[in-house]
């Protein structure tokens, strides 16, 4: 038995209340998932890439921020 995406989204907001994803994606991934995805991670987006949180990044980071205090 198929289910539409209108009752996909209400099954997933009795599940998950406000955690719920917004009515435009629970309707893109159902989509996605009828045309036979199988993966639910996002695909990669072209652009900068996201910055590294490696613990040397993140101490940089922590000595820059206690350094500019106004």
């Amino acid at each position: 038995m198929k289910c539409s995406n209108v009752n996909v989204l209400k099954m997933l907001t009795a599940s998950f209340g406000e955690s719920t994803l917004s009515k435009k994606n629970v309707y893109k991934w159902y989509k996605l998932f009828t045309e036979g995805r199988e993966d639910v991670n996002d695909d990669a987006c072209p652009g900068r890439p996201s910055m590294s949180t490696t613990d040397e990044t993140l101490k940089k980071w922590r000595k820059l921020l206690s350094s500019n205090h106004y």
